[in-house]
């Protein structure tokens, strides 16, 4: 295999490429969604590239998810990029067809933020009613809606932050974590209509899911959990089939509210990955978010009110570009041990994945 430094990609104009270059070599069939309203950061051509492998009409199919935060994608891609060069990807997989969803946020991916062009979190935009009012925004919002990207002034955020928190509850930060839509310049925003990328999944999972009665998941992000952890977010309801079945697929069946501050896994709003059932009523549909745990609270902290800022206050600030990587850093460490980790344990989780498909 190719040192890890070949499947990290350093901008969305490279890893594009790269993902599709490995995915014909593979046998794969490729789909473009692409934009046409929107250039990229270095001016390129935006899309959504889908990779399919295996029979059209397959009885059982995994999908999986890169991008659905933009700057998390660099290391989904490079977790396809890995596994498409495997010798796993050329083995026959029976009546199990894989599809690749590579780059589903674009305009996030290209301009390594984590929300989309309006700064809606896609994560939060797969909603039923757009006018859930969270109240525990504006508790909290003080703390994450800086005016300056200042280091001492962000510590000093952060213990109040903390402060706050043991005083009045850390249920507050779950609750703050699980969505809101009245703050367009906050974080967690879901947006009041569907956003380009949720329209596109939708496509996506109804074009080549439709023919599935089985379905895995993974959506693949980073944050969640310490560095070098990595976190499984099963939400099917625990003791159901298909809970039972995640867990059994990748052998997880310790407590994810663990990585949470509150010890709870937050009642996230309006998440991606819901919207295959939304669109397909028929399959038994069971998958996970798996999250690679990049930093500490403060780490994390300071990584969403930098990005926040430099979408707003600090858009025109002469370092701005040098600031955003910094931000990538919390999304994709340059940490040669974390990279290892993730091209080590992301191939294989999508091979446990489609091993599971074929024996439920």
């Amino acid at each position: 295999m190719p040192p890890i430094t070949d499947s990290f990609s350093r901008s969305f104009a490279e890893a594009r490429p790269k993902f599709i270059a490995a995915a014909q070599d593979a046998g794969a069939k490729i789909h473009t969604y692409g934009r046409d309203d929107l250039a990229g950061r270095d001016g390129e051509y935006l899309a959504c590239d889908v990779a399919v492998i295996g029979p059209a009409n397959a009885g059982k199919a995994i999908i999986a998810i890169c991008g659905t935060h933009g700057s998390e994608g660099y290391c989904g891609s490079a977790i396809f990029h890995r596994w498409l060069l495997s010798e796993a990807v050329r083995r026959d997989g029976g009546d199990v067809k894989v599809v690749l969803v590579h780059a589903i946020n674009p305009w996030a991916f290209s301009h390594k933020t984590r929300t989309t062009e309006n700064n809606v979190d896609l994560n939060r935009n797969f909603l039923l009613d757009y006018e859930r009012v969270n109240h525990a925004y504006d508790r909290l919002a003080p703390f994450y809606h800086a005016a300056t990207h200042d280091a001492a002034l962000g510590l000093a955020a952060h213990i109040e932050y903390k402060n706050f928190l043991d005083l009045h509850g850390w249920h507050l930060e779950n609750e703050l974590l699980a969505g809101q839509t009245h703050r367009p310049d906050g974080v967690c925003y879901a947006g009041k209509e569907p956003e380009w990328a949720n329209r596109v999944f939708r496509t996506i999972v109804n074009d080549h899911l439709h023919s599935a009665e089985k379905i895995g998941f993974i959506d693949w992000h980073t944050g969640v959990g310490k560095f070098g952890e990595i976190v499984h977010l099963i939400f099917d309801d625990a003791g159901s089939p298909e809970h039972a079945a995640a867990e059994k697929w990748w052998g997880e069946r310790r407590e994810s509210g663990a990585s949470f501050n509150s010890g709870a896994v937050p009642n996230y709003q309006g998440l991606l990955c819901k919207a295959i059932r939304q669109e397909l009523s028929g399959p038994r549909i069971a998958g996970a978010v798996i999250e690679f745990g990049t930093a500490d609270d403060y780490g994390m902290f300071r990584g969403d009110r930098l990005d926040r800022w430099l979408r707003f206050e600090g858009r025109d600030d002469p370092q701005h570009d040098e600031l955003r990587e910094d931000y990538m850093q919390c999304c994709c460490p340059r940490d040669v041990s974390w990279r290892q980790l993730v091209l080590r344990e992301g191939p294989r989780k999508m091979d446990h994945l489609i091993q599971g498909m074929r024996d439920w």
